[in-house]
């Protein structure tokens, strides 16, 4: 694959690239109930290619659960 090609892949940002998961798609299913990895893996699909995004995705999850926790408290 051409470097070109590579960069178009990539924008938006591309988390996952077998299943082209944007973080942008992680977010939303976060915020629409997804709280493990596997809920994230049914509604997204990232993470049931490869699998090398899985460490990537599970610190994606984490983040957006803290700060969604974050959100109820204040």
């Amino acid at each position: 694959m051409e470097p070109l090609d590579l960069n178009s892949l990539m924008r938006p940002k591309r988390v996952c690239l077998c299943r082209m998961v944007t973080e942008e798609d992680l977010v939303r299913a976060i915020q629409e109930g997804a709280q493990t990895l596997e809920e994230i893996r049914e509604k997204t699909r990232a993470s049931t290619g490869c699998g090398t995004c899985s460490s990537q995705v599970y610190r994606i999850l984490q983040r957006e659960l803290q700060n969604l926790t974050r959100r109820k408290i204040s």
